[in-house]
């Protein structure tokens, strides 16, 4: 069990148009709703987008977490604007789970909401999520990002897990898989990233598949490359290694016609930054791939913070958790609007139990002013997994 936190509580009512408006306030409701216990219920779900209500992958995963925690669910259906989520236990019997979007639906906002629940699940043995769908598409993390950032960030946490690639998908047609094996913990460390180190080395993978030619990898690659080594090097800031290998997709490994650009960063503080950018698919008139992945990189860098963009919002569930005060450098720029609206709904989940965010700034040499996220977690601990390990 989950100590202190299987108690029901009455229904918790969550405004979906809240912060951005998008499907971050479902994914973070419904992951802590389930973990703690907590009915809710969502209205005005998905209202700052051109097309409001639970879309194929919002709905999935709602049925997904619903599997795992023998929820009952009221307003399931795709164009939903008004979800009521009332869990039960996470569920003991079943160590295997499925979501298949059956379209370009990212796969990693899937996990975004399944991983944690999966960390904390009554067993001794590995949680297997399967999830089907967009590998590499537009408005979501790559599947890159999730295992080659948020992976060794989820280390610092004191958590794991394995995962193996069977395909990827692009969009339109989707067809990607993933499958991940997550082992359950106890609890999760609070962790403290507050210097952002210096970057140690760069490394990269540009792909095509399908029928785009593979000079578009190449490109990208070398793009990356260039913007990479000419800003650090005006920055004063020592150029490291950087490889990024460019390749064609094996057929039998990718769905459709695609192409993109994944970098990583590793830094002499341990700090991992990613940067991603699409090439087939992406929106007409906007910057080259290479360009948008390597300034994905170099945002962070360049401002000392000691996450991404991407992973910034990702951590609010984490520290939430997390037992202890979590403290992290988000660089010389306020909170996205993702990571604001993230706090925003941890928050009013789990403000009863002590969870605060704060959010503090420090003058740093020069006129420069860095920030730093502070969370005290609510320290959630897993007694069931406790007992196999004693």
């Amino acid at each position: 069990m989950l100590r202190s936190c299987r108690v029901m509580s009455s229904l918790v009512q969550i405004d979906g148009s809240l912060g951005e408006g998008g499907g971050q306030v479902l994914r973070v409701a419904l992951c802590l709703s389930a973990l703690y216990g907590v009915p809710i219920e969502i209205e005005n779900i998905r209202a700052g987008r051109p097309k409001p209500g639970l879309a194929a992958q919002h709905l999935k995963g709602v049925e997904l977490v619903k599997e795992m925690c023998n929820a009952q669910v009221r307003g399931g259906y795709i164009g939903s604007t008004r979800l009521e989520f009332r869990p039960g236990p996470l569920n003991r019997n079943k160590t295997e789970f499925t979501a298949d979007t059956q379209t370009a639906g990212c796969i990693c906002l899937l996990a975004q909401v399944a991983l944690p629940c999966a960390l904390f699940f009554p067993c001794r043995d590995a949680v297997t999520l399967i999830l089907k769908g967009g590998s590499n598409v537009p408005m979501g993390p790559h599947i890159e990002h999730l295992t080659e950032v948020f992976k060794p960030m989820l280390k610092k946490f004191g958590a794991d897990f394995d995962f193996i690639v069977v395909r990827r998908g692009y969009y339109p047609k989707g067809g990607g898989e993933l499958h991940l094996r997550v082992r359950p913990v106890g609890s999760l460390n609070a962790v403290v990233l507050t210097d952002a180190g210096v970057p140690r080395g760069i490394a990269g993978w540009s792909y095509v598949a399908g029928a785009v030619h593979i000079n578009e990898a190449h490109k990208m690659a070398s793009d990356a490359k260039t913007i990479l080594t000419n800003k650090l090097a005006r920055s004063n800031i020592r150029v490291p290694p950087i490889t990024i290998e460019a390749y064609r997709e094996d057929r039998a490994m990718a769905v459709g016609n695609g192409s993109g650009i994944n970098i990583v960063c590793n830094t002499s503080t341990g700090c991992v930054l990613g940067g991603s950018g699409l090439g087939s698919g992406r929106s007409q008139g906007g910057p080259p791939p290479g360009e948008v992945a390597a300034n994905e990189i170099l945002k962070p860098l360049l401002a000392g913070a000691c996450v991404d963009e991407h992973m910034q919002d990702q951590m609010i569930i984490l520290m939430a958790l997390a037992n202890g005060t979590s403290r992290i450098k988000v660089g010389d720029k306020k909170l996205t609007c993702h990571t604001e609206t993230a706090m925003k709904v941890a928050e009013i989940m789990l403000g009863k139990r002590g969870l605060r965010f704060n959010l503090s700034e420090s003058a740093e040499s020069g006129d420069s002013t860095s920030y730093f996220l502070e969370c005290q977690g609510c320290g959630l601990i897993n007694e069931t997994r406790d007992s196999f390990t004693q």
